[in-house]
């Protein structure tokens, strides 16, 4: 594997006194390996070393760049551009963060999370890749309707009222939750030719949920609904319909489990709306 040394802003050397008492401590590059989410890599990292006793100190910038250098090399593995890269493809075609984000449909966040070295989901990846060409994110995956993470959170707080059950729990990823938002936003969007709240979603090993979703749950929780565009009387028909056929948060993971829609994608890949028409759960 090659390595490549971190093409960002050298980092100033600075005095750093060894802790056991020895002299000045010497900046130094060094290659590592190690495993990072099951998958061997390689990568350059940069820190403070006392020659006398080997002791190693990374100042703060020298450990976020090393996370960022651990990231990058476990995406160059897998296939996925790195934070790197996707700042220089950004500028290369002349995007701000803010329009690289409305291209693909969602929050400016996201796009500085990925630049900054949080892995991005391979469907994710594929989207960049998308916007980096020139393509938009289309309807299909958004359901006609901007992406709304204040009534994403509206949709499930209505959820909670109707089934009885807590929702958006603290440390919970939403693996239920997000469920019943996609089954009202297809239903909605088959129904109506309008999803409820402009989500898109992903095929995950547990069912579908929401695209990106470990970047969503917290702006998700922190969100005010009642920013929210209310609900109109049939997107509330909606909910009622799928809270009296899934009642409990088991049922509803059982039944996106039996969609054959969902179960013949791969995993990682976006659910188009389209597929609504292929529900046979409700």
């Amino acid at each position: 594997m090659n390595i490549e040394k971190n093409k960002g802003v050298k980092m100033q050397e600075k005095r750093i006194i060894c802790p056991n008492a020895h002299d000045d401590m010497m900046l130094v590059k060094a290659e590592k390996e190690m495993e990072f989410k099951g998958v061997n890599i390689k990568f350059l990292a940069e820190h403070y070393k006392c020659q006398e006793c080997g002791a190693e100190i990374g100042t703060v910038e020298q450990t976020a760049s090393t996370q960022r250098a651990i990231s990058d090399a476990y995406r160059k593995v897998k296939g996925l551009l790195t934070s790197e890269e996707i700042r220089e493809y950004r500028k290369r075609i002349g995007l701000t963060q803010k329009e690289l984000a409305k291209r693909m449909n969602v929050g400016i966040a996201s796009i500085k999370r990925w630049e900054g070295g949080l892995i991005q989901s391979r469907a994710m990846n594929v989207a960049l890749v998308s916007a980096f060409r020139g393509q938009t994110i289309g309807n299909n995956y958004t359901g006609n309707r901007s992406f709304s993470i204040p009534r994403v959170k509206l949709v499930m707080r209505e959820f909670e009222n109707l089934l009885g059950e807590s929702f958006i729990e603290e440390g919970d990823m939403l693996l239920f939750d997000a469920k019943y938002a996609c089954y009202a936003d297809m239903v909605a969007y088959r129904e109506n030719g309008r999803s409820i709240t402009g989500a898109t979603y992903a095929k995950l090993p547990y069912g579908p949920q929401l695209n990106n979703y470990r970047d969503l749950v917290e702006s998700i929780r922190d969100a005010d609904e009642t920013k929210a565009k209310p609900l109109i009387n049939e997107e509330k028909r909606i909910l009622v319909r799928i809270a009296k056929r899934f009642p409990n948060k088991k049922m509803i993971i059982d039944a996106a489990h039996r969609e054959k829609v969902w179960e013949k994608k791969n995993a990682g890949s976006l659910i188009p709306y389209s597929d609504a028409f292929e529900l046979k759960e409700i």
